[in-house]
This record gives structure tokens, sequence and C-alpha cells, in this order.
């Protein structure tokens, strides 16, 4: 359960979250598929922001010139 130790879950999970359960409480039952967008794009986020952190980290430390 390493993504439990992820601070970028605990940034944007929660605001996601209760946008999805408003988006699912308030839309009209005919529109209530549309809640599954903020999880999509939670993922979308959460995925592209670990993998420009990632590689973030492997290209400062390949660039070690001493």
């Amino acid at each position: 359960m390493n993504h439990f130790k992820n601070k970028r879950y605990w940034i944007l999970m929660p605001p996601f979250f209760i946008i999805a359960v408003f988006f699912l409480l308030f839309l009209p039952s005919e529109y209530s598929d549309y809640a599954l967008i903020p999880v999509i794009v939670y993922f979308i986020t959460f995925t592209i922001w670990n993998y420009s952190a990632k590689t973030k980290n492997e290209n400062s430390e390949g660039n070690d010139l001493s």
C-alpha cells in the first residue's frame, strides 16, 4: 500500500472525492454518470504528477558533474 504514503495522493484525493459526491447528489439522475469524470481526472492528474516527479528525480540524479 505504497500509495497511502504518497503525499500527492492525499493532496488530490479529498477535493476530487468531494466533487464526485456533489455530482452524485446534485445532478439529475440522467446525468449521474458524469460523477465519474472527477474520478478519471483524478487518476490522470495523479499519474502525470507521479511520472513528472519521478523523471525529475531521475534527471537530477543523472546530472551530477562531480
